[in-house]
């Protein structure tokens, strides 16, 4: 009975950290760039039972010892684009992200919102310069700007940088917070820019509710079976008591 309450408590603490991780898919379904995570479950190691009343009995079987939260996975799913019609929109066709160089040092990015800084750097929406091939960029406000789909920036006529757009390798990319991420950079991988468009959220608000009412059913049958256990250790011991 007690094994029955540790593997639904198990269970339990599972579906707790999975419905963290859609809460905050959902939370994030109107960030720009942000891409939808998910949850994977392994159980414990599983126990073989054997016959011990006879020799060379067969086996009864295995005894799982519930489940547990095995990682988080960032899917790699592309957002839809929107066009704004904002030169310094730029949205990605492909798994690469923008480098920036932040205070924390290198950091990436899906969000393509970018303005121009007073000191003229392109930087982005919380004020973070955006990495170029030979350095920061530096553009002119009020003049046109034309940015081709390797990320060659041009302006009046003169070329003035090229967006370093990076891979990440598989698995590396450690959320910092909205659409920011750290990460282990693998070099161009073919990524395309798309100017005056933005990649909204990889987030599906229908099909995260539904995983969000799956989980909280799972949770709530795992905790009904805690409680029937508990309720049955209890009687086992009144009645051992009374017999005693």
């Amino acid at each position: 009975m007690i094994r029955g309450v540790y593997i639904a408590a198990t269970g339990m603490l599972a579906e707790t950290q999975r419905q963290d991780v859609i809460a905050n898919n959902l939370a994030n379904a109107t960030t720009t760039g942000f891409r939808r995570s998910v949850t994977t479950a392994t159980p414990f190691a599983e126990t073989l039972l054997n016959n011990m009343t006879a020799a060379g009995a067969p086996a009864i079987g295995s005894l799982t010892r519930g489940a547990q939260l095995e990682g988080v996975t960032m899917l790699d799913t592309q957002g839809s684009l929107r066009a704004t019609g904002n030169p310094l929109d730029l949205g990605l066709v492909g798994n690469g992200y923008f480098a920036l160089d932040t205070a924390a040092g290198r950091r990436y990015t899906r969000d393509g919102t970018f303005s121009i800084a007073a000191d003229g750097r392109l930087v982005t929406k919380t004020g973070e310069a955006v990495a170029g091939v030979g350095g920061a960029i530096t553009l002119t406000r009020g003049a046109p700007i034309d940015i081709a789909s390797d990320g060659t920036v041009t302006q009046g006529g003169t070329v003035r940088g090229q967006l370093l757009i990076t891979g990440l390798a598989p698995g590396s990319a450690i959320p910092e917070g909205g659409s920011r991420f750290d990460g282990t950079p693998i070099g161009p991988d073919g990524t395309r820019v798309r100017q005056g468009h933005i990649e909204a959220s990889s987030v599906n608000v229908v099909s995260e509710m539904v995983e969000l009412i799956r989980t909280m059913r799972s949770f709530e049958a795992n905790q009904k079976a805690a409680q029937s256990h508990d309720e049955a250790l209890a009687q086992s011991v009144g009645r051992v008591g009374r017999v005693a």
